[in-house]
């Protein structure tokens, strides 16, 4: 296959915000398929697990996808990476965090610009970290910051609305 590059990236306009506004995490599916459009985007899905929602306050939650480009051997994967915080910690917190320990995970990422990202979409995702803390000083956390991570061969697809609002979201 002749890789050939066909287009450019235009400069955008300087209406984006950074951050992400909640995300959605259900344990993978290996049943789910989903269907693209013609810019890649997905536009459907058929036999996707229950997602539950992790809310994020403005500016703590993050999203990062790098690309892991080797020259030398010709591989290409991508890296997604979610991180997340929440304030206070309870029991029922900690037997969360317990589960998301040990599942495989498909979660999908709203970010500030209404846009909905898929990580772990072939692969799944895993916890790769995870802190609770009291804290020290009256101003430090009190709550848990984890970690999710998944390695794919693409960079993250974008979920349209209209197939996110299909999915079963507790």
């Amino acid at each position: 296959m002749a890789c050939i590059l066909s287009n450019g990236i235009a400069l955008g306009c300087k209406d984006s915000l950074g951050g992400i506004k909640e995300v959605y995490i259900g344990s993978t599916n290996a049943t789910t398929v989903f269907t693209y459009d013609a810019n890649d985007v997905i536009d459907g899905a058929t036999a996707a697990p229950n997602f539950f929602t992790f809310e994020q306050r403005n500016e703590q939650g993050e999203f990062v996808q790098t690309g892991n480009h080797s020259v030398e051997n010709g591989t290409n994967f991508w890296t997604q990476s979610v991180s997340l915080i929440f304030t206070k910690s309870d029991a029922e917190d900690r037997n969360t965090l317990m589960l998301l320990a040990q599942s495989t995970l498909m979660v999908i990422v709203l970010d500030q610009n209404g846009k909905y990202w898929v990580v772990g979409e072939s692969n799944g995702a895993d916890l790769v970290s995870s802190t609770q803390s009291a804290g020290k000083a009256y101003g430090d956390l009190n709550g848990t910051t984890v970690s999710i991570e998944g390695k794919e061969s693409s960079p993250a697809r974008e979920m349209d609305a209209a197939t996110f609002a299909t999915l079963t979201v507790a």
